[in-house]
């Protein structure tokens, strides 16, 4: 569901019967970090066969348990961890059938999958993953409640089109070791170590324009800018921040080429062309992990890189930081207000 979002960025504050006007300020991002998810059950990666007794059973097969589905139970008992779901095999030792409920597309299902013992050893013909890992950039921070955005858009699950409904998740820092660069029709990516004993924050909300939680720690040396309203961010030059070597955030040039008059939150308002030779000799244009790169243009901050043109690896889309920073008010109000 989309949301709707006021477009006006500066807020009336009435004291003792004066109106003062005070700008919504953010501190622009740019920080690499690594992403843990977890989605609150196994999330089905594929399927294999399993051979025995003369016969070949597979669970999408023979009990419609496909790719994509989640597993929050397993004879009744909630499956966080594939622990947890190797424990109802040996407590449920005496049948092969174990009872699981399922979520596809937001709507949840039961189904019976059969686990069979093949030389001591269990055999689900399941793939699965409790937990997502991957890399990105913040977009902002927001002092007055702790909130950061990052990413510009959503997480899917890896599998097909779907968005991976997070239940927890953290951000930690991390170092780009290498850049894999952008061609045409096969784009790059940052190459990063992730330090998991380097906690930055959690992961409360994935939404289509991005992922918000609330930061530990302020990145030092860092500073305010306003946000801009949609009606401002126009065509002409502008820059992106975002780490290209180390943790060191860099700033590049880029050229605003398209702004769409947006009404509602969607990931590709703006689009631009990278036009600092410096980042094109790194990357030839933009890559994974460049997403959520905040946008400055003006002195104020825009918005954030959301998507690389796969035809086009010079051309990149973004969001509208305004979207974004109302999200994270959102996000906020759902969980601490």
């Amino acid at each position: 569901m989309k949301l709707l979002f006021s477009f006006a960025s500066l807020i009336a504050i009435t004291i003792s019967g004066a109106t003062q006007v005070r700008k919504i300020q953010v501190v622009p991002g740019g920080e690499n970090i690594g992403i843990e998810v977890k989605p609150g059950g196994l999330l089905i990666s594929g399927t294999y066969d399993i051979d025995y007794d003369t016969k070949t059973y597979n669970p999408s097969r023979d009990s419609d348990i496909q790719k994509g589905d989640l597993i929050v139970k397993a004879n009744d008992e909630s499956i966080k961890t594939i622990n947890d779901f190797i424990t109802t095999f040996k407590n449920n030792d005496k049948t092969n059938d174990v009872k699981l409920k399922i979520k596809r597309h937001s709507k949840f299902y039961e189904r019976h999958l059969k686990v069979i013992k093949v030389n001591d050893r269990y055999k689900t013909g399941l793939f699965v993953k409790e937990r997502l890992l991957g890399i990105g950039t913040v977009s902002f921070y927001d002092e007055k409640t702790k909130m950061y955005g990052a990413l510009g858009h959503e997480i899917g699950n890896g599998i097909d089109s779907s968005e991976l409904e997070v239940d927890t998740g953290s951000i930690y820092d991390s170092t780009v070791t290498s850049i894999n660069p952008s061609m045409n029709s096969k784009p790059g990516e940052k190459v990063a170590d992730i330090d998991f004993n380097d906690y930055f924050g959690n992961v409360l909300k994935n939404t289509q324009i991005g992922i918000y939680g609330k930061y530990d720690v302020l990145p030092s040396n860092s500073s305010s800018l306003d946000v801009a309203e949609i009606s401002e961010v126009h065509k002409g030059k502008a820059e992106i921040r975002t780490v290209t070597k180390g943790k060191e955030v860099s700033v590049y040039q880029i050229e605003i080429t398209e702004v769409k008059k947006q009404e509602e939150s969607a990931p590709k308002g703006i689009t631009f062309k990278v036009t600092d030779e410096r980042l094109l000799s790194i990357s030839n244009g933009i890559v994974a992990g460049m997403s959520g790169s905040p946008i400055i243009q003006d002195n104020k901050v825009v918005g954030a890189v959301t998507h690389v043109l796969v035809d086009k690896v010079h051309y990149g889309y973004g969001v509208y930081m305004r979207f974004m920073f109302d999200m994270a008010q959102t996000v906020y109000k759902e969980y601490y207000e």
